[in-house]
């Protein structure tokens, strides 16, 4: 399809100079012949493709270009369909790339799919099983293991009776990215992952997903890529299922993904596997090289949906109510509420259900989970002395905060600073008791809580102390509520300091961490952080505020630093709420069940740091 074949991060400077190079060669190539035209939404909308490339030479108007970057799908029908043989999927890919340079903000139309990449390539969602003597392994990508889990658990035991040292590897091959044009981020993650697959020793790559297969083929460099179809047709027998019988056949029609339309091995491969079963095929009016594309492709329905509605209904009234079967399960998932589509997996092993269409469609937060069950069982049950889940993103590989950004940054600690200065300048810290507060808080009745609690969030962002508010919260509210109001306010407070030097000083430290040993110690933060967050956070004898902002500039996960927070500083908040929600009847003379609670768990948060110390010597004398 015209698509550059290694993986190669351009600046912008080459980019630019790679868009102008195609823009003049299909300015001088193209003849307006309209055979493009005639089969393509985009382009019957906004003109052929000299006309596109001569308006984007004369006209520097960036809306133009990322209207027109954004709306192609960029599926190669009109590579396939030039007689002039001009790439202009490639060109429009080029012109992404420039738009993305030119214009990050255009990625938050993209927000959604971002983030369904981003928990793709995550060490939640990622395993990577290489038994011993590992050289082959099964990638079935994100929305197969989604949508059918037990399908590709079955599929991978199947295939690994023939091959008992093939592998599983749980990932995203980060085609998203690759579309978007978000060139080095695509770059990043998607050679993170070929290298590591390299660094285990695998040398091939079975997929079953289209859009994975076009991946590592085209960027896999020593990995060699097959699709699981060609595997299967070879050798029948590794997929169970009802053989061809003497009733009449079902008639069906195949739906080839765009991506796959020169992938003629894997249209066939499909084919064959249909009619093993009996099926009878009956080819639409596209298929094979010029396939239409189900309307998803391109993330066109984020930026033109009726572009990628009527692609969708093109291709259900070719199907002319035939069942319709395809090997894309992002195809299935979007043709199916206009037609009866099903993946051929489960035309194979469940025929009757699919063709029928009594197979319901997974919600997509069920999708989420089945990925999880997917890893779970996988971890469970692969015998993989090498497995894994997928690093962290190398924070050197992340884009360079722009001069703008640099400057937001920079007035917001420089206004994070002043406040903090003014704040002890106008002597407000010297005020800061219990009484004072009290009498303050109090009068707000019943947004007291509220009040609090928001105080209570601000305070460690400002360096404010803490202790005086927790004793606070025990006064005002007694020891249930007490405990509820200031827990809460103390870890939004936390959360938020952590946030804020997240945001301002991570990358600045992460530039600097380019030792091995340091990037060593980084990742393993990230991977235990949660440990030294909980023993700072029971011993209360850590600075809490400081030790907020340092959390913030490491590597931990913040859903890991805000959930260990939250139940470490637990058992502190109780003692402190049942001694400060005791001292009225401690001055009358009275001992409290409060007063004796607060002072037993401050005993022991006071000797855990001794018992910890005895607990790692005899661990350590321990043979």
């Amino acid at each position: 399809m015209g698509c550059p074949q290694s993986l190669t991060w351009s600046d912008p400077t080459q980019t630019r100079q790679d868009l102008d190079h195609l823009l003049d060669h299909v300015t001088s190539g193209c003849s307006e012949c309209g055979a493009c035209v005639r089969n393509c939404a985009f382009l019957q909308h906004y003109g052929n493709p000299a006309q596109l490339a001569r308006q984007l030479q004369q006209d520097e108007e960036p809306a133009l270009a990322a209207t027109l970057a954004f709306s192609c799908s960029l599926c190669g029908l009109c590579d396939t369909l030039c007689p002039e043989r001009l790439s202009l999927s490639a060109l429009f890919l080029q012109l992404r790339r420039v738009v993305v340079i030119d214009q990050p903000q255009i990625l938050r139309r993209f927000r959604g799919l971002r983030s369904y990449e981003n928990l793709g390539t995550s060490k939640r969602f990622t395993w990577h099983a290489l038994p011993d003597g590992c050289q082959t392994v099964f990638f079935p990508g994100c929305a197969l293991a989604g949508n059918r889990p037990a399908t590709v658990w079955q599929l991978y035991q199947q295939l690994r009776r023939q091959q008992p040292t093939l592998g599983l590897v749980l990932d995203c091959c980060t085609k998203p990215s690759h579309d978007l044009g978000d060139q080095q981020r695509f770059h990043q993650r998607f050679g993170q992952l070929r290298d590591l697959l390299l660094a285990g020793g695998v040398t091939t790559v079975l997929t079953a997903c289209p859009n994975c297969y076009e991946v590592f083929r085209r960027y896999g460099n020593r990995l060699q890529c097959h699709s699981v179809y060609e595997e299967l047709a070879r050798q029948p027998a590794l997929l169970p299922g009802p053989p061809a019988t003497a009733t009449p056949a079902r008639t069906v029609t195949v739906h080839d993904p765009c991506v796959n339309r020169q992938a003629l091995p894997v249209q066939q491969a499909v084919r064959q596997l249909l009619q093993q079963r009996g099926l009878k095929i009956e080819e639409m009016r596209n298929s094979g090289r010029t396939t239409l594309c189900c309307g998803e492709g391109g993330c066109v329905m984020a930026s033109a949906p009726q572009l990628a509605l009527k692609w969708r209904d093109r291709r259900a009234e070719q199907a002319q109510g035939r069942p319709l079967v395809t090997y894309c399960a992002g195809c299935m998932e979007f043709l199916r509420p206009v037609s009866n589509c099903c993946h051929v997996l489960d035309v194979l092993l469940q025929p009757a259900a699919a063709l029928d269409g009594n197979l319901k469609p997974v919600p997509s937060l069920l999708r989420y989970k089945n990925r999880l069950s997917l890893k779970r069982r996988a971890r469970q049950q692969i015998q993989a002395p090498h497995a894994q889940e997928r690093p962290m993103s190398d924070p050197a590989a992340r884009p360079a905060a722009t001069g703008r950004q640099k400057l937001v940054r920079l007035a917001v600690l420089a206004l994070l600073i002043g406040t903090i200065v003014a704040l002890r300048a106008s002597g407000l810290f010297d005020q800061f008791d219990p009484q004072q507060l009290r009498h303050s808080i109090a009068g707000y009745g019943l947004w007291a809580p509220l009040i609090f609690m928001l105080l209570y969030s601000l305070a460690p962002v400002f360096f404010l102390p803490g202790l005086p508010l927790t004793l606070l919260g025990g006064i005002l509210f007694g020891p249930v509520w007490g405990v509820v109001y200031t827990l809460s306010g103390a870890t939004a407070g936390a959360s938020l300091a952590f946030l804020v030097a997240r945001y301002l000083g991570r990358d600045w430290i992460a530039t600097k961490l380019t030792g091995e040993r340091w990037q060593k110690l980084d990742a393993d933060v990230a991977r235990q952080g949660w440990k030294m967050v909980a023993f700072t956070r029971l011993i209360p004898l850590f600075p809490f505020n400081l030790l907020n902002y340092a959390f913030g500039l490491t590597n931990i996960r913040f859903s890991h630093y805000v959930l260990t927070s939250a139940i470490c500083m637990a058992p502190a908040t109780v003692a402190y709420i049942a001694l400060s929600s005791s001292l009225t009847d401690l001055l009358r003379g009275t001992l409290t069940t409060e007063l004796l609670v607060g002072l037993v768990l401050l005993v022991l948060l006071a000797l855990l740091p001794l018992g910890w110390k005895k607990w790692q010597a005899r661990r350590q004398s321990r043979p």
